[in-house]
């Protein structure tokens, strides 16, 4: 026989689903809960463990919550009341039996409040009564921003923390997940990137510039940097006007800074890469375009990510032989196994080795005396 504790869980427990049908204006009521309804035991004194609870806590005597149809019975013998159906007349009684009032007037009113800005999402605020309520704070300033983006056409001259919206700094950043969910509905498909997940890049905004670390491998190239080494924006990088033969995109930046010298070459660092420049800085189409990042799953998938936008890239260092003459400085490393149809027959062979063995060279265990080897 169920209680009336294990009743309150059980109806707690769809309270969300319960709000978001009547939001939408559904005849859910009366309300069946199904239950165990068998009585234990075999005696009158045994039968009055289960039934007098849950009589005791119904709408009969409490005037609010659940109702208990009887019916008779023969147990034993003896002729019994027990129930045969229990239920919620009303949607008063279901919040009042569950104790959940005032959250469900927390969840209108902010219902109310985002529709009364935007009709066009009633469907998503009926949809989602456990966002409405876990944000019920901070609707108010949630609406300032997505007003804000509706009337202002992008691209916004402003970066994300200067937006002319009275929220805190940081509001934005700390509630990017619902903004993106509430302004991919709200706004114009011209005035959204769906294909970034960056809030900056997703809807227009000033974003903070990229910076590529480029350094000169051979002096006859210095003319035009004007420098050994330097850190450009990305935009910036574009307009050099050189056609390097060789480029090294190197992941650890201990390897960059000592990276040996090569005759008509630059060395990029790549920060784990990222493919940040990899449809930026044209002139890279043009050179000889070699990857050296750590022998390991990320490695070979960030590989696989620049031959996206360079089909000839040429991994430098990433191969069997290798890791074999380096192994002993390998550690473990669990990868996710992915599709790389970019690599080339050798290079997913060791990209499944390191995946079924967990393992993974750093690109800095590598000799200084080897590298210079396999340059020549």
């Amino acid at each position: 026989m169920i209680t009336p504790k294990e009743l309150l869980a059980k109806a707690d427990k769809i309270f969300f689903k319960i709000i978001s049908a009547h939001l939408k204006g559904e005849s859910i009521f009366p309300l069946l809960m199904p239950s165990n309804k068998q009585v234990t035991g075999s005696n009158f004194s045994d039968w009055k463990n289960d039934l007098v609870p849950l009589y005791q806590q119904s709408k009969a005597l409490k005037q609010k919550g659940y109702s208990v149809d009887w019916k008779e019975k023969i147990i034993n013998g003896s002729k019994q009341s027990v129930p045969s159906k229990i239920y919620f007349d009303t949607i008063d009684d279901f919040l009042h039996f569950i104790g959940k009032e005032k959250d469900s007037l927390k969840i209108q009113s902010a219902r109310d409040l985002l529709m009364n800005s935007f009709p066009l999402l009633e469907q998503w605020a009926n949809d989602n009564p456990e966002i409405l309520l876990s944000n019920y704070s901070t609707w108010s300033d949630i609406i300032k921003v997505c007003k804000y983006f509706e009337s202002n056409q992008p691209p916004h001259q402003f970066y994300i923390r200067e937006l002319p919206i009275e929220v805190h700094s940081k509001f934005i950043e700390q509630n990017a997940g619902l903004l993106k969910r509430l302004l991919d509905l709200i706004l114009p498909d011209g005035w959204k990137n769906i294909a970034s997940n960056d809030l900056s890049e997703r809807y227009f905004l000033r974003k903070v510039s990229v910076y590529t670390q480029i350094r000169i491998l051979d002096d006859e190239l210095k003319p035009h940097l004007g420098y050994d080494e330097c850190s450009l924006t990305l935009e910036d990088a574009a307009w050099i006007k050189w056609v390097p033969e060789n480029v090294f995109i190197i992941e650890n930046q201990i390897c960059f800074l000592t990276f040996p010298k090569v005759k008509n070459s630059v060395a990029i660092f790549g920060e784990g890469f990222k493919s940040r420049l990899s449809k930026d800085i044209p002139w890279l189409k043009k050179t000889n375009l070699y990857c050296w990042f750590d022998l390991d799953t990320a490695g070979f998938e960030m590989l696989n990510m620049v031959r996206g936008h360079y089909p000839k890239a040429i991994g430098f260092l990433m191969d069997e032989k290798t890791y074999a003459q380096f192994q002993h400085f390998s550690v473990y490393n669990k990868g996710k196994q992915k599709v790389l149809p970019l690599l080339s027959p050798e290079e997913q062979n060791i990209y499944q080795f390191l995946m079924d063995n967990n393992k993974r060279l750093e690109q800095e265990r590598i000799s200084q005396s080897y590298i210079q080897i396999n340059l020549k």
